[in-house]
């Protein structure tokens, strides 16, 4: 048997990596004429979320790098005039850069620590797509094996009758021949013209 008739509640598990399904073009194809499940539409939303956050933290970390190296060089040139002149308007701006610092650092460790855990929830998120979206090509794969087999067996039995229809054709055609020659033989062809007229229509 091609496939068990009974639906699969849970999936074939898949000991296999794959690129992000999602971002292929040939996934998506996958459904032109064919609604997801609910369970796959879960899943692509989902997946769409951690790929999407993963871009957005990655963008984040470059601008808050930034952000931090200039605070720094930022505490660098206030400090001369904060330490030596002891410039009041340096030290508070040093104060607020040190803050600044402080706050970003926190960010990114955060940052940092959710990009550390989002490629393995991507992972596994893209996995448990993978062994869904199998099931479902499976399952209709077999709807469609079915179809196919039905459209051979009636393509089969039409060839057979139209095989049939074929000779029977042929030996008709022998006997309106042998009939028409006969009696065109035995009567002439004046005769044979009143008799065409009036049961063949006029045509042989």
């Amino acid at each position: 048997m091609f496939f068990s008739k009974q639906k699969i509640e849970k999936p074939i598990n898949i000991e296999k990596k794959v690129h992000i399904l999602t971002l292929d073009n040939r996934w998506h194809e996958l459904f032109c004429n064919n609604r997801k499940s609910k369970k796959i539409s879960d899943l692509e939303k989902k997946l769409n979320k951690l790929v999407g956050e993963q871009g957005q933290l990655t963008n984040d970390l470059k601008e808050y790098s930034l952000l931090k190296k200039k605070m720094m060089v930022d505490i660098v040139d206030n400090m001369k005039e904060a330490i030596e002149d002891e410039d009041d308007t340096a030290i508070n701006e040093m104060k607020k850069s040190k803050k600044y610092i402080s706050d970003i650092k926190v960010k990114l460790d955060k940052m940092e620590e959710r990009m550390e855990t989002l490629p393995k929830e991507i992972q596994i998120t893209n996995k448990e797509l993978l062994e869904y979206t199998m099931q479902d090509c499976y399952m209709r794969m077999f709807n469609t094996k079915n179809e196919l087999d039905e459209l051979q067996e009636w393509i089969n039995k039409v060839r057979e009758e139209l095989k049939e229809k074929a000779v029977r054709k042929t030996e008709a055609k022998e006997e309106y021949d042998r009939l028409y020659s006969y009696m065109h033989d035995l009567v002439g062809y004046e005769i044979i013209e009143l008799y065409d007229k009036k049961y063949l229509g006029g045509s042989k």
